[in-house]
């Protein structure tokens, strides 16, 4: 096991350590729940259910390009894993998780998916400030819960995950800027 973990950075360890410490059985039922989610069926049934409700509530475009921003995702994150091809970390545990480690699918997923429509759907009128405000704080904890569960099951060093993060947020400000930064609303 040392030998493996000496191909991760400092950091990496730091968090996969301190990952490792706080193992619980309510923690693993947790994220083991987070965790599936992020998984194909998760994302796609998500992303059918946001996408729905917003083409209901703002018309298609917005339901339509958060299928496409997934789409996006997915696409990118399979073309920057096959650069990479990064080994998981050997101490993966409790969940199954195939293919590269770098960059994280399910961070970069749950960031594209979540920010996005988070964003369509903080724009309806019909919603009072309140209700924008708890859909914000759900769709960040929401993401942030996603790539803790890769690194509490160690399928991901915490550079996975940032870098999910970070390509998953290139995706959302391309998304952002196709859309011309317009009102969504097809009606």
């Amino acid at each position: 096991m040392m030998a493996a973990r000496s191909k991760a950075s400092s950091f990496d360890v730091s968090v996969a350590d301190w990952f490792a410490s706080i193992h619980s059985g309510a923690l693993t039922d947790v994220f083991q729940a987070i965790t599936s989610l992020g998984s194909t069926i998760g994302i796609i049934v998500i992303t059918l259910v946001l996408a729905i409700w917003l083409a209901w509530r703002q018309g298609w475009k917005g339901a339509v390009l958060l299928i496409s921003g997934v789409a996006a995702a997915y696409v990118v994150n399979t073309l920057i894993k096959s650069g990479f091809d990064r080994a998981r970390p050997v101490a993966a545990w409790g969940i199954e998780a195939d293919g590269s480690s770098f960059p994280s699918g399910n961070a970069m997923l749950a960031i594209v998916m979540y920010s996005l429509a988070a964003i369509w759907i903080i724009q309806d009128r019909g919603l009072n400030r309140i209700a924008k405000r708890m859909i914000t704080v759900v769709a960040a904890a929401l993401i942030i819960l996603m790539g803790a569960s890769r690194l509490y099951f160690s399928v991901h060093y915490a550079s996975d995950i940032i870098g999910g993060y970070a390509a998953g947020f290139a995706v959302v400000c391309l998304v952002m800027v196709v859309t011309g930064r317009k009102r969504l609303n097809s009606r």
